[in-house]
């Protein structure tokens, strides 16, 4: 039978750490209820009539979303992140819906601390599964709606998920020896390993990058050549 749980942030942040799921991710899509609005916010209840209304209304096995924010910041596990979504027409298989409870073609999301937290969320969900703000997307992307609200602006909220990404990566950091040159190569922590970006880790290091993924699964790094001799070993 669908539940729902509630958690605090740090505990939401440990379970998409942990969560197994073998789906592809590629995209976090952001939603508003539009109704319920914020102003109708009734905690647990509301999620459940939610839960419910799906069900018995649209004829899907659970909520729609996988995750939902209260205004106040109450945080909300609703469809398990392992399985495919019910929450935008074409996109649900490989990416996770987080929706406000709240209206924001008419509520201002500045008034609740909800939208905060609900960035917060969204940057650990680009952390757990290697994306970046570019692969934050609002609904109304991919349907003739304004959801996820006209007063809530997709360059602003990727802007504020990239800053929430960079304080949960914490005292993080890769530095480069002699000279102790932090590197800015996104340092994150995915279920106990330290991952970095290649690119401008190989930029730091001095080495070209040559992606053959497409035809040899392989990424190649090589040093770039200095000198005539580096030149002439590079053609041997």
């Amino acid at each position: 039978m669908p539940t729902e749980q509630q958690l605090s942030l740090p505990e939401c942040q440990q379970h998409i750490r942990e969560v197994p799921v073998s789906r592809a991710i590629r995209s976090v899509i952001v939603h508003h209820t539009w109704r319920p609005t914020a102003s109708n916010y009734r905690g647990l209840s509301t999620v459940r009539a939610v839960r419910q209304y799906h069900m018995k209304q649209r004829g899907w096995s659970d909520n729609g979303y996988h995750i939902m924010i209260g205004p106040s910041g109450d945080i909300f596990l609703c469809r398990p992140i392992s399985r495919a979504g019910a929450h935008c027409r074409g996109q649900n298989q490989d990416s996770i819906g987080l929706s406000y409870i709240a209206n924001f073609d008419s509520e201002d999301p500045a008034d609740y601390p909800g939208t905060e937290i609900g960035q917060q969320v969204v940057a650990a969900l680009l952390q757990r599964f290697s994306l970046t703000p570019d692969d934050i997307h609002f609904h109304r992307e991919y349907a003739n709606k304004t959801c996820p609200g006209r007063n809530l602006h997709l360059d602003e909220y990727r802007h504020q998920v990239e800053l929430r990404t960079s304080e949960q990566a914490g005292d993080i950091k890769v530095v480069l020896l002699p000279g102790s040159q932090v590197i800015a190569c996104r340092p994150r922590l995915e279920d106990g390993t330290t991952r970095v970006d290649l690119r401008p880790l190989a930029t730091a290091l001095d080495c070209e990058v040559y992606d053959h993924l497409a035809d040899q699964g392989k990424v190649y790094l090589r040093k770039k050549a200095k000198t005539l001799r580096d030149l002439q070993h590079l053609s041997e």
